[in-house]
C-alpha cells in the first residue's frame, strides 16, 4: 500500500470516529421534546432557609428597573460559594451567625421552625437590626453585614447586570482615567 492511500484511509477513518458522536448528536437534537431543567438544590442551606435567604437578598436588593437579587440567581451564588468554596470553620461560622439571626427575626428562641421570620423580613426590621446596638447580638450584626456585602457583590457580578445594565466591555479599548459617568451613558462599569 502507498504512503498516500495509508494516509487518506486514516484520515477517513478518524474523521467517522470523531464526527460518529457530533452526527448522533444532531439527528437526536431535533426531538420535540425538551428536557426539563431541575430547579436548583441547595449545597448549604436547608429548604426553610434557602427560602428565607432568598427573602432576605430581595429586601436588601428588591426588584425596581432592574431585576431583584432573586431574579439573577444571587440565593444559588451564596449557597454554591458558602457550600464549595468556604473552609469548614467559615461554614461553621456562617450558619452560627445565620442562625442567630433567624433566632432574632422570630423573636421565640423556642420555636425553631422560624414560623414569624418571613413577616418579620422587611427593610427597616434588618436596617434596624444592622444599625441599633444590641448587647451580645454580635453574630446577629455579623450575619446582615456578610449577606448584604455578599448579596451586593454577587448581583454585580452576574451576567445579566453586568452586561444589561451596567457599562460593560470584554475587549478593553484605549485607557481613560479621568471621565465623568454621564460621558459612559450614565452607568457605572461592571467588575
Amino acid at each position: 500500500m502507498k504512503r498516500r492511500d495509508v494516509l487518506k484511509y486514516t484520515a477517513i477513518a478518524t474523521g467517522t470516529i470523531l464526527s460518529a458522536p457530533l452526527i448522533s448528536g444532531i439527528l437526536t437534537g431535533c426531538r420535540s421534546e425538551v428536557a426539563e431543567i431541575d430547579p436548583y438544590q441547595p449545597i448549604f442551606f436547608k429548604e426553610q432557609e434557602f427560602g428565607i435567604i432568598k427573602q432576605l437578598i430581595d429586601v436588601i436588593l428588591p426588584k425596581t428597573d432592574s431585576p431583584s437579587a432573586s431574579e439573577v440567581g444571587v440565593q444559588n451564588i451564596l449557597d454554591t460559594m458558602i457550600g464549595s468554596v468556604y473552609e469548614a470553620a467559615d461554614q461553621q461560622k456562617w450558619q452560627a451567625n445565620f442562625s442567630a439571626l433567624l433566632t432574632k427575626l422570630n423573636n421565640d428562641p423556642e420555636d425553631e421552625t422560624f414560623k414569624n421570620v418571613p413577616k418579620n423580613i422587611t427593610l427597616k426590621n434588618i436596617e434596624k437590626l444592622r444599625l441599633e446596638e444590641y448587647e451580645n447580638e454580635i453574630p446577629v450584626k455579623a450575619a446582615i453585614e456578610d449577606l448584604r456585602q455578599q448579596t451586593i457583590a454577587y448581583y454585580l457580578s452576574t451576567k445579566e447586570i453586568g452586561t444589561k445594565f451596567l457599562n460593560y466591555l470584554p475587549v478593553p479599548g484605549q485607557y481613560q482615567a479621568c471621565i465623568t459617568v454621564e460621558e459612559m451613558g450614565g452607568k457605572a462599569w461592571t467588575l
